[in-house]
């Protein structure tokens, strides 16, 4: 049964504004430790395009699950997305992550264009 989906789309300038503002401290607050060394691998303009496919996906997921992100409901590096791994969720008090069943899945896909990152979230319940 599908209990949310949640979409974003985010800008991929605006990505690459807030790096360019923030530098490190973006990456820290978006990126889990997984996926900041996968980010550590790409070129520039890949790496921010990662950046901002992973920060829509997460967006998303939060709209999925209806909750807030940058509250204390959840935040960004609580969801850790691993390319080919699907989605792994780390839980951390008082993470609203923490609650949902063991048998929910949340399915993810992003896509990229030119300037645009997006992507889709399904929060299923089997």
């Amino acid at each position: 049964m599908i209990l949310g989906v949640g979409t974003d789309i985010v800008e991929i300038e605006r990505i690459r504004a807030a790096i360019e503002r923030r530098g490190q401290a973006f990456f820290d607050k978006v990126l889990g430790p997984k996926e900041r060394q996968m980010a550590v691998g790409y070129g520039t303009a890949r790496q921010i395009e990662y950046v901002a496919g992973r920060f829509a996906a997460k967006e998303a997921l939060a709209k999925a699950i209806g909750c807030g992100l940058g509250n204390l409901a959840m935040r960004y590096v609580d969801i850790v997305l691993v390319s080919g791994q699907g989605l792994q969720v780390r839980a951390q008090a008082p993470s609203a992550l923490a609650e949902l069943p063991a048998s929910d899945r949340v399915h993810v896909s992003i896509s990229h264009e030119k300037s645009i990152a997006f992507a889709t979230a399904i929060w299923e319940r089997r």
